[in-house]
């Protein structure tokens, strides 16, 4: 997915303070995925699309673009759009997503997170998804939808010892980014309205292993995710940033856990939400649309928060010393 204009040239100030090679890997030619089948992709510098064929285990009725992102080094993010199997799943829908490119086996893996409870046929075990380029002269093989027993009863072609693909993609150590910026993309993205592209640079920060229980990454896909009306997975997100998180990393999360709450209208867990971020601290940032927008909702509800929000507007938030929030340029 393109990054808005002004994103875009952050984001290339990031990637090459961190040590990237802004231009991804060009991959013009077509992959094959184990249960995937056979997909198109094609690269425009740091740009990648990937288009799926006709049929295959989602059954689709015609060809389909179905990746779209870009590459900061040898990791891809983006979204992929794929088919799901269960009682409460959606059929089909698009999923954030991050993926390696291993240079010496020409393959592009990661694992991709479905609804929970889901499954998909076009992915591996744990949802991974591993596309390698064929080998000369190898044939492709396109994967039937309506014959899955025969595709079980099919060896994986050319998959490689261990050590392979899916290996590389699962182990291999994400190059280091400059967290900071990495955030102020994320909440900047926010802010944009853009909440794909904003959980991509959350993503990006907790795939660092000292990262990985960043509160503010984790506010930050919480957010993106209820931006995107996909409650439970906002809120699930939200409470490991409570879990993890101290003073206003802390205090922020329950904010947004009280915005998820009144969207849902459970206005009791709503404004214990609500009365746990005050208690925790919480301010709104001077000029942030988004908090804005929430409050003016709370305050759409008549009184039952007025006592809240008039304690919320009584504060003023430091400006530079501490992260400003969810969608805020200038953590």
């Amino acid at each position: 997915m393109s990054l808005p204009t002004p994103t875009l040239a952050l984001a290339a100030v990031a990637c090459l303070a961190s040590g990237f090679a802004w231009a991804g890997p060009q991959l013009n030619s077509t992959y094959q995925g184990d249960a995937f089948g056979p997909i198109e992709l094609r690269s425009d510098g740091e740009h990648l699309t990937g288009t799926a064929p006709a049929g295959g285990p989602c059954q689709r009725p015609v060809a389909e673009q179905i990746l779209n992102g870009d590459f900061q080094g040898n990791v891809f993010l983006g979204e992929i759009t794929l088919c799901q199997t269960g009682d409460t799943c959606t059929p089909s829908r698009s999923f954030p997503v991050m993926l390696v490119y291993n240079v010496e086996e020409r393959a592009l893996g990661g694992v991709v997170k479905l609804e929970p409870g889901c499954e998909s046929p076009a992915l591996g075990k744990n949802g991974m998804l591993v596309l390698r380029a064929p080998e000369q002269g190898a044939v492709l093989t396109p994967v039937s939808a309506h014959a899955p027993e025969q595709r079980q009863a099919q060896a994986p072609a050319q998959v490689p010892p261990s050590g392979g693909a899916a290996q590389v993609a699962q182990q291999r150590r994400v190059e280091p980014v400059d967290v900071a910026a990495t955030l102020k993309l994320g909440q900047a993205a926010l802010l944009a309205q853009n909440p794909i592209t904003a959980s991509q640079h959350f993503q990006l920060v907790l795939s660092q292993e000292k990262e990985k229980n960043n509160a503010w990454a984790l506010t930050g896909m919480g957010v993106a995710h209820f931006l995107r009306k996909q409650q439970p997975e906002a809120l699930k997100y939200l409470e490991q940033a409570r879990s993890v998180g101290s003073g206003a990393a802390r205090a922020e999360a329950f904010f947004w856990t009280a915005c998820v709450k009144r969207a849902a209208q459970e206005s009791r867990l709503a404004q214990e939400a609500l009365r746990r971020a005050l208690a925790e601290g919480w301010s709104p940032p001077e000029g942030n649309v988004l908090v804005e927008r929430e409050l003016q909702q709370f305050s759409n509800d008549g009184t039952l928060y007025e006592a809240q929000l008039k304690q919320a507007r009584g504060r003023k938030r430091v400006q530079g010393r501490e992260p400003q929030g969810a969608g805020s340029a200038s953590p």
